[in-house]
């Protein structure tokens, strides 16, 4: 089997499905392509073994905590008393990203969008992505869950399961192995092939269910355009497919960082040639800017028009210019403990000069508060503060893979970027300075002048009047959109 590689490229994987066979595996039902939903999962085994010492994907669920089960009661309550008369144009489907202004949850991912045309617009959220927490007051009460649904799927997908199901789930998992061995020279261990199998068996049984469940939401809500988060990823597949099906035009707005190395934006020729894989794709990409829509190949049709949330949040925290001493370092969700022990090298050369800091990402956030609290030796553990105002003042960001280093761009006196095989895996061409281990970085630190991004450039990764071209976009592909159900 293959080694580590610091040479591994993402286009090198994509050849793994770089056949036309692959197009062939499909729903016995539905007729649904099948490789979307694993594609994303296999892929990141390939990657979690030749470029993370950590596994990126885990194949055992943790256990639910008792709130799960009070949340999903609650969201079938509030989607029986609110569903019925919840009805827009626009539906936005969103996971949770919530944060607490003036006691209401704010979705900071979606919120600006379904606030900018608010009474045309109806939130899908995933109770799932914010740790069973039940969010609630809103700013933004015209929300729906998708949790009973899920439950729904996963039901069905669990006692519907059938031997044709299983074989054809076998036989795409067998396929994407064997390519995987001849391209990459990579094997699929007979643990994660069992996984992939059961899973992918039970997302087969359960597409009929899911199909008839989309038609009546996009049906229930009239909605006449689907704005996805993660539109691109094999998850969202089968809601694409059935909203094009219904007449729907599909949309995705970024999320986070998009580059030439992330695995859910770019696709092997003969994917993004098939009329057929683009039928489970988003039509429209709406990007931050030019730079992130540069860097992807999907097969969709790239806008760019900003980042709200790093728009309103700079609007929010503007003040007189704060002196500029903390050392930030961003984690990637995953090697908390490789981050942290990169945090104490600074803090030992630093501490009397500089304050450092370790910003956990939001995946992160509640074992490092469980395994650490707030404090780390002499690295502060912080992530309440918006990015943005903790930006303010640092004198420098480091990080790997983080979107928090193009934030910031024009805030932080200095950036820097970890060189590893894993981030020039996902950022081939970027702008910033990099580090190779922590002596060099501490080196790098202490020549003032090296890390300095021209501010300047900063538009080429946040196109400004984000609400005002959201607008426009909506009324280009549906005219009279922002009207309809008006006199």
């Amino acid at each position: 089997m293959r080694e580590k590689s610091a040479t591994l490229t993402l286009q090198d994987i994509l050849e793994i499905e770089n056949d036309e066979e692959i197009l062939s595996f499909r729903c016995p039902e539905t007729g649904y392509l099948l490789w979307p939903l694993i594609r994303n999962v296999f892929i990141r085994f390939i990657m979690s073994d030749l470029l993370y010492e950590t596994p990126l994907i885990s194949e055992e669920r943790p256990p639910r905590p008792r709130s799960a089960y009070v949340s999903v009661l609650k969201a079938c309550a509030h989607n029986m008393l609110k569903g019925r008369r919840l009805k827009g144009p626009i539906l936005i489907s969103s996971t949770g990203s919530h944060v607490l202004r003036d006691g209401r949850y704010f979705n900071r991912l979606s919120d600006h969008f379904a606030l900018a045309a608010h009474e045309k617009t109806v939130t899908l959220e995933a109770l799932l992505f914010t740790d069973w927490h039940w969010p609630f007051p809103r700013y933004n009460e015209r929300v729906l869950f998708d949790t009973p649904s899920r439950c729904i799927s996963l039901l069905c997908g669990k006692f519907s399961v059938s031997e044709k199901h299983r074989k054809v789930a076998g036989a795409l998992v067998e396929f994407v192995a064997r390519r995987a061995r001849e391209v990459v020279d990579w094997s699929l261990s007979e643990e994660r092939s069992a996984f992939l199998t059961s899973l992918l068996t039970k997302h087969i049984a359960s597409l009929p269910v899911r199909k008839r469940l989309y038609t009546k939401l996009f049906q229930q809500t009239e909605a006449r355009i689907l704005i996805k988060e993660e539109g691109c990823y094999g998850g969202s597949s089968i809601i694409n497919a059935v909203a094009r099906e219904c007449g729907i035009v599909t949309a995705e707005y970024q999320h986070g960082s998009v580059s030439a190395g992330h695995d859910a934006y770019n696709f092997a020729e003969v994917l993004r040639s098939s009329e057929e894989y683009k039928k489970t794709l988003p039509q429209y990409f709406l990007g931050y800017g030019r730079w992130w829509t540069d860097q992807i190949n999907t097969p969709v049709v790239k806008l760019n028009i900003g980042n709200p949330d790093r728009t309103e949040s700079l609007k929010s925290t503007a003040r007189p210019q704060c002196e500029k001493k903390d050392i930030i370092v961003l984690g990637d969700g995953i090697e908390t403990e490789r981050y942290l022990a990169l945090c104490a090298v600074l803090a030992k050369v630093f501490d009397t000069k500089h304050r450092i800091v370790f910003r956990p990402h939001p995946v992160e956030r509640e074992r490092v508060l469980r395994l650490y609290g707030r404090k780390a030796g002499n690295v502060a553990i912080e992530w309440k503060k918006g990015i943005c105002e903790a930006f303010e003042a640092a004198e420098t960001v480091v990080s790997e893979l983080s979107t928090g280093l193009f934030e910031a761009v024009g805030l932080a006196n200095r950036i820097f970027l970890w060189d590893t095989p894993k981030a020039n895996f996902c950022y081939p061409h970027h702008p910033f300075a990099t580090f190779s281990d922590a002596d060099d970085l501490v080196a790098k630190i202490q020549d003032g002048a090296c890390g300095r991004v021209d501010a300047s450039t900063a538009e080429e990764f946040w196109v400004p009047n984000w609400k005002k071209n959201y607008l426009a976009f909506l009324e280009s592909v549906c005219p009279g959109i922002l009207n309809s159900g008006e006199d």
